[in-house]
């Protein structure tokens, strides 16, 4: 029976349950998996809502197309995870460790990533609306084509980021440190650069129309190379 006490007791067993049964439906909405080992687990398209895994070991677990809705992911570790397409609208990942995960198409609209470290993850086309990066370590990710209304990442460390085609649209940069880091074509409308380090971040095509704390060089850019 492919139960909590199941995927508790042995990853090895619940995947080659899995395996064995690829029509099963995995429901462990709000069960309580905190500090649990569950190194490559399959839970894939598992319901996991409000489910409690702070402090949990993930390291390659498939939660790819899964429901995470509202999860708590606080301290737990999913570094090289794959979370593709899944649900963690309003999930906690508060200084959790995702990097090198795969969030691509990933719904993480008003998750909490305060202070996590996601480096070198990606997020292309995921939806990040209202989610918030404050202080959060994110080098060399992948931000290609996300949508991120109204994301917060001040503070938070951007080195090296590829924000290319992202829609942008009052996200908070403040204070952040973005070198290097890519918003070519990007929709930045009235975002937020007070106070954020930009050496050598790239601009060209981007819509910046209302955004705050940029440098002239950047305000005052040619056409071709910057839309106001």
């Amino acid at each position: 029976m492919l139960d909590a006490e199941l995927l508790l007791q042995s990853v090895a067993l619940w995947n080659e349950a899995r395996d064995n049964d690829l029509e099963s439906v995995v429901n462990l909405q709000d069960q309580d998996l905190s500090g649990a080992y569950l190194n490559g687990a399959d839970l894939c398209e598992a319901n996991l809502t409000g489910a409690s895994l702070n402090g949990a070991i993930l390291n390659g677990a498939d939660l790819s197309d899964a429901h995470l809705r509202g999860a708590d992911f606080s301290e737990a570790d999913l570094s090289g995870s794959i979370l593709w397409s899944a649900d963690l609208s309003e999930a906690n990942f508060t200084q959790a460790i995702l990097n090198g995960a795969d969030l691509s198409s990933a719904y993480l609209a008003n998750a909490d990533f305060t202070a996590a470290s996601i480096c070198g993850a990606d997020m292309t086309d995921a939806n990040l609306s209202g989610a918030n990066f404050q202080d959060a370590s994110l080098l060399g990710t992948y931000f290609l084509d996300v949508f991120a209304d109204h994301a917060d990442f001040s503070g938070a460390d951007l080195k090296g980021c590829d924000f290319t085609g992202a829609d942008l649209t009052d996200a908070d940069f403040s204070e952040a440190i973005l070198n290097g880091s890519d918003f070519t074509g990007a929709e930045l409308v009235g975002a937020d650069f007070s106070g954020a380090t930009l050496d050598g971040v790239e601009f060209a095509a981007a819509n910046i129309e209302g955004a705050k704390g940029l440098p002239d060089s950047v305000v005052n850019g040619s056409d071709e190379d910057i839309e106001e």
